[in-house]
């Protein structure tokens, strides 16, 4: 219990920070939406920054799955000194190395763009090429914020990491208000370098104690060996992941105009509720299991691995469900106003029921990836996500023909849920016993919970009227919202009173305080 408290506690703690600056980022997106709508310019800015943000999330891959592990035993093994020397040379070598790739990307950006967005022709692939350049120098500032913030988060400091979200969100707000009419979208992009210069000036204070800087190049340093030789697996992983959003922006690239921005603007609210749900427990999760991966008997970490899949399931699918039934309806709040049309809004709604999905399957296959890397196993994932990758292009020419932009949205979700079957499959052989018939049985239960309320949420909004206002959205997806969760609460209550009933104790106790 003592367990499941520390984990909860801490979980709720990073998922208030990160709410906030999801919060903060939904009002970034619903700005962004109300000034420029979703036509070739938005389809530009957005594939420009898709291609900037690729190496941010190839050496997010490399860097959060294995420096936190690396680190620990590094402390562990050489005591602090020791361990500021490994981060200090960790640091200065992937800066450099973020260095020359964006100058690389910088000269290439044309070539770039041709072969990620082949349908992109004229103004659209001018503007998407200079746009690209303009991002690209804020690399160097992303990378250093990922080393500083695993750095944190093995020191068991999540909240600070988990702010580095605001800066992109203040940029691109204060971008968009105060700079747009003169500038137009390039605002947005200079905005970027912005956010990533404020990550470093907001992580830097909470390392005091922490962390101390030494200036130290030392590439054939045993640990960062170590770390670069795990590090190739989750790279490639990572790549393969960013294969299929890749492919599913060239697939989209020859539909209509503005089908880019509707899958961008769905996905990222999927991301926002990845955020929220999902980020905060693989975050706090992945540090524990770190720590109880160096003790001998790798069964130590099922009680935590069995933990976090219960509070995701318990969290994310219910809130999955009421998105799902109201998609419209979200998106109308979220982004319909300004230049973003009814048609905008429906093409999006539907494109975000597609996505979401596949949310539960997302969170699972994030949080059991985490215990593999814990586990210095980075391979595993890799090969499952090649597998994943191969299943989504396999899907996305099929359901394309039929169902459009529609169907390369459906085609992720499937291919992940195929994604978390194998790990699962690959836990089950690596850690015996980790998911026994006890197990088995209470994730059914949770499953259970929710079919009373999903017909309850179906029911009440087909007799609830129509909104169109913002303020009318709002209230009629507030209203359906919690009257909804009501119900799933007194489910959770029946099929588990003494689990549930703690849990609702530690979030009034945290929301208290």
């Amino acid at each position: 219990m003592a367990r499941r408290s520390t984990l909860l506690s801490s979980t709720l703690s990073v998922t208030l920070i990160i709410l906030f600056s999801k919060g903060i980022g939904f009002v970034r997106e619903m700005i962004m939406a109300a000034y420029f709508g979703a036509d070739f310019v938005t389809d530009a800015y957005n594939s420009g920054y898709s291609l900037f943000y690729i190496p941010v999330l190839l050496f997010s891959s490399c860097i959060t799955s294995t420096l936190v592990p690396q680190y620990m035993r590094c402390r562990s093994e050489l005591g602090q000194s020791g361990a500021d020397r490994f981060s200090s040379n960790a640091l200065t070598l992937f800066t450099l190395a973020a260095l020359v790739i964006s100058g690389l990307m910088f000269v290439l950006a044309r070539p770039l763009v041709h072969l990620v967005y082949p349908g992109f022709h004229g103004k659209k692939l001018e503007l998407t090429v200079t746009l690209t350049r303009v991002m690209l120098p804020a690399l160097v500032f992303f990378v250093a914020g990922l080393v500083l913030s695993s750095i944190l988060n093995a020191r068991e400091k999540y909240v600070a990491a988990q702010l580095t979200g605001l800066p992109l969100s203040i940029a691109e707000i204060t971008a968009a208000v105060l700079l747009s009419r003169r500038f137009g979208i390039h605002a947005q992009a200079w905005g970027v370098i912005a956010a990533g210069v404020l990550q470093i000036v907001i992580l830097v204070p909470f390392l005091r104690g922490s962390f101390k800087y030494r200036p130290v190049v030392a590439p054939d340093d045993a640990y960062l060996k170590r770390l670069l030789i795990l590090a190739l697996p989750a790279v490639l992983s990572m790549a393969v992941n960013e294969l299929n959003h890749m492919v599913d922006r060239m697939l989209a690239s020859s539909l209509n105009d503005g089908d880019i921005t509707a899958m961008t603007y769905a996905f990222k609210l999927i991301m926002f509720m990845m955020g929220v749900l999902v980020v905060p427990l693989t975050t706090v999760s992945f540090s524990k299991m770190a720590m109880q991966s160096l003790k001998a008997d790798p069964r130590s970490v099922i009680p935590q691995v069995r933990e976090s899949m219960r509070l995701l399931i318990m969290a994310a699918l219910p809130l999955v469900l009421i998105c799902a039934v109201e998609n419209q309806h979200l998106i109308r709040f979220a982004y319909g106003r300004g230049r973003f049309t009814d048609e905008n809004v429906h093409v999006t709604g539907y494109v975000f029921l597609c996505y979401v999905v596949g949310v539960p399957f997302f969170g699972l296959r994030d949080l059991t990836n985490r215990v593999f890397h814990a586990f210095e196993d980075t391979k595993t994932p890799m090969y499952i996500a090649m597998i994943s990758v191969a299943v989504n292009i396999v899907l996305n020419l099929i359901l394309r023909t039929f169902m459009g932009v529609y169907g390369l949205a459906l085609a992720t979700g499937i291919a992940a849920c195929t994604g978390v079957i194998l790990l699962f499959a690959k836990l089950r052989k690596r850690i015996s016993g980790i998911f026994d018939k006890g197990f088995i049985k209470e994730m059914l239960k949770l499953l259970a919970a929710n079919l009373p309320m999903l017909a309850f949420t179906l029911f009440i909004s087909h007799i609830m009227p129509d909104r169109y206002g913002t303020l009318s959205v709002l209230l009629r997806l507030s209203v359906i919202t919690l009257l909804s969760l009501a119900v799933y609460a007194l489910m959770l209550l029946w099929v588990d009173r003494r689990r549930a009933s703690h849990l609702f104790r530690q979030l009034i106790h945290r929301i208290k305080r």
